[in-house]
């Protein structure tokens, strides 16, 4: 019996799509099914998987027009009949003992955790497709859902809980782009309101950086960041008031969060400025209402890649390149994982992801 599907949306994917498909093929598990969803391309690209989709565990699908990232992946989702679902964006890849190591995790978990994730490996590509250098970022747990909107972070890879992600509708559209954009981070803030989320400490993903992917929208996924964090606040309670800090070449990330006026003022009792009300990200930040905000230092370096802030590693110690096994790799500090600082990972900085509309890399947009 199947245990998990995945998920891999694409449109006019080049010359990556073969390679994602082969990793899955390349599982220690089995026991999978694998959801093709053709988003609309116009570029052939069937000549790379015509071997591959005979095989009865995968499935092709194709959008009659463009749809973007979130509406194909729940076209996929209405197909899923296994517990778990699990996203391969169609320019990265799994290691051969990713759904393995996923599916025994998953197992062991009960019933309210939602997503289980673990290491991730960048690879860093020239124009000309060459590999020329590769990071290796270490997730985390997190404490609670402010814990995690704090840490300006996404998880890699996303192995859902089939069930969890119908719970809240699957992934959400209801953004001023449709969901094309931060599908990642957005999905998860659903998620997290309802369930919690478990890190294994293995490498499980591989994501590919080029000149082609879809994040170099600097403007628009730094709209979408502030879009995705204020909703989330809200849909949260309002509780707090979020304060962003720019840095780079542009980007926007989540600084600190000021906890909102919530007594009246005539019984408020006074409350003193100390070091306790600003509490530096990614750690749980409430700052009174009556201290001034702060920034945080961020780097102004452009283009600085993955591993750029405190406590990144390079993957340059044994067994941190392609190929290494489960439970290797250095570790990072939080905040210092993809998404928080320029060019850092699928969705979240430049250069990271499969693209979701006009313009954009391989993916699921016009123009990749």
């Amino acid at each position: 019996m199947s245990k998990v599907t995945v998920l891999i949306p694409f449109y006019n994917p080049g010359k990556y799509l073969k390679e994602a498909v082969e990793s899955v093929l390349m599982q220690t598990y089995e026991n999978w099914k694998l959801i093709l969803i053709d988003d609309g391309s116009t570029q052939e690209y069937f000549s790379q998987i015509q071997s591959y989709v005979t095989d009865k565990r995968i499935t092709l699908i194709r959008n009659p027009r463009n749809l973007g990232q979130s509406k194909s992946l729940n076209e996929g989702l209405k197909l899923v009949d296994t517990p778990y679902t699990v996203q391969l964006d169609s320019d990265d890849w799994f290691y051969p003992h990713t759904l393995e190591v996923l599916v025994r995790e998953a197992e062991k978990q009960p019933a309210d955790v939602a997503v289980v994730s673990g290491n991730i490996n960048i690879v860093f590509e020239d124009a000309y497709g060459n590999r020329i250098a590769n990071d290796v970022m270490k997730g985390r747990s997190f404490q609670d859902r402010y814990d995690f909107l704090l840490a300006n972070l996404s998880l890699w890879p996303r192995f859902y809980r089939t069930s969890c992600l119908r719970h809240i509708g699957g992934w959400p559209t209801d953004d001023p782009y449709e969901g094309r954009h931060l599908e990642d981070k957005r999905v998860l803030y659903r998620l997290i309101e309802h369930f919690r989320f478990h890190w294994v400490d293995h490498m499980l993903y591989n994501c590919r950086r080029h000149n082609n992917n879809q994040t170099n929208q600097t403007a628009v996924y730094s709209e979408m960041t502030k879009w995705a964090v204020n909703d989330a606040l809200r849909r949260w309670g309002s509780r707090y008031k979020p304060v962003f800090l720019t840095y780079g070449a542009g980007w926007t990330k989540l600084d600190r969060l000021i906890e909102q006026e919530t007594i009246p003022k005539k019984t408020k009792s006074p409350v003193k400025k100390t070091a306790a009300n600003v509490l530096p990200s990614p750690v749980l930040q409430v700052q009174n209402q009556s201290t001034h905000p702060t920034s945080a230092t961020a780097s102004t370096k452009p283009n600085t890649g993955f591993g750029t802030g405190p406590n990144t590693v390079s993957g340059t110690a044994p067994n941190t390149g392609l190929g290494m096994g489960p439970n290797t790799g250095p570790g990072t500090a939080p905040n210092t994982g993809l998404g928080t600082g320029p060019n850092t990972g699928p969705g979240t900085a430049p250069n990271t992801g499969p693209g979701t509309g006009p313009g954009t890399g391989p993916g699921t947009g016009p123009g990749t």
